[in-house]
């Protein structure tokens, strides 16, 4: 007998269920009579199988679900779940990284180096530097990339960049063609929303200037395993600023890449009117009534922020641009795209 251990169902419970499929409204006994099985054991499956929505009970009787369809609702459920705790996380780290305590770890742990406060930060805490000091930015972030060290497993490094930008932080890329093509590789086919992305050859390695005050460097251009350094005295900061703003004048705009004109981008109120509606699972219709304007017009509206921020979905774009509580973000899964 096949395998169904997926289904939660025994080699027992599968010739159950069959019986129950066979014989529509058959009660506890009749299934027993079929399988010559004895009724307690049968009572048993019966009641697991009918809490798992897998049959149901009609008057002392019996009635069979569609296992097709019940395993489509229950991937359906389970991603949701998925998607509603990667929210909550993404929060949750929002948080952490906005406070102190990610810096007094660092100092109890003396990895400051140098007299001027240049930190050494190892490899593994790279990601989480970068996303911390993006969390911090209130001006300006700059970020050059080159190499293999992009943010695929990274994904609270691109919420942090998203974050920054939807706090009205200017942001400035500039990658390698490499590190384009890989990024346009992997399997969403787009670039992580940094902000408008130039292409230079130039690119030495990996990068990152928040506002003036601070640059995060790799220690060995040639080799990222070695950590980075996390710099503060204000000329080195400046200079690094210069390079990547030179880099990326000198550089070529990706067009798809491009942000809109000014003209075509909407407003922060109405923004968060409708990221707020698509977050309680308000269809576009009903986003249109609450805000007085047309349906095509918030199917425009809502293309445009998915296009932005470059989410896939409703629920992927609430997860990068709200801070609202988990529970509320799976509201929008199943609602139109």
């Amino acid at each position: 007998m096949t395998n169904l251990d997926f289904l939660g169902l025994t080699p027992f419970g599968q010739q159950v269920y069959e019986q129950v499929a066979l014989h529509p409204y058959a009660d506890t006994e009749g299934i027993a009579g079929f399988l010559g099985a004895d009724v307690a054991a049968v009572a048993a499956e019966l009641r697991d199988q009918a809490n798992r929505g897998q049959i149901r009970s009609v008057g002392g009787a019996w009635l069979a679900e569609d296992l097709t369809q019940w395993l489509d609702t229950e991937h359906a459920r389970q991603q949701a779940e998925q998607a509603t705790a990667a929210a909550e996380r993404a929060r949750q780290r929002s948080r952490l990284l906005r406070s102190r305590l990610p810096a007094a770890h660092r100092q109890g742990t003396r990895k400051l180096v140098g007299n001027d406060g240049t930190e050494l930060v190892t490899h593994g805490e790279v990601s989480i530097r970068i996303a911390e000091l993006a969390e911090q930015a209130t001006d300006t972030l700059r970020f050059m990339l080159a190499g293999n060290e992009g943010f695929g497993p990274n994904p609270h490094v691109i919420r942090a960049f998203v974050g920054a930008a939807k706090r009205g932080v200017r942001l400035t890329s500039v990658w390698t063609p490499e590190c384009i093509a890989a990024a346009r590789g992997a399997p969403n086919g787009r670039l992580p929303p940094l902000g408008q992305v130039h292409a230079s050859r130039d690119v030495p390695y990996r990068a990152v200037v928040a506002d003036g005050r601070a640059v995060l460097v790799q220690r060995e251009p040639d080799d990222p395993s070695l950590g980075a350094l996390v710099i503060t005295h204000h000329p080195t900061v400046a200079l690094y600023a210069h390079l990547i703003d030179a880099l990326f004048r000198a550089g070529q705009p990706l067009s798809p890449n491009v942000p809109p004109p000014a003209a075509d981008t909407l407003d922060p109120q109405r923004e968060s009117q409708i990221l707020h509606l698509i977050a309680t699972g308000a269809t576009n219709d009903l986003i249109g009534k609450n805000l007085g304007v047309s349906t095509r017009t918030v199917q425009r509206e809502v293309s445009r922020l998915m296009e932005r921020y470059q989410a896939r979905n409703r629920i992927e774009l609430i997860t990068l641009t709200t801070d609202l509580p988990a529970d509320q973000v799976g509201d929008a899964v199943g609602h139109e795209s």
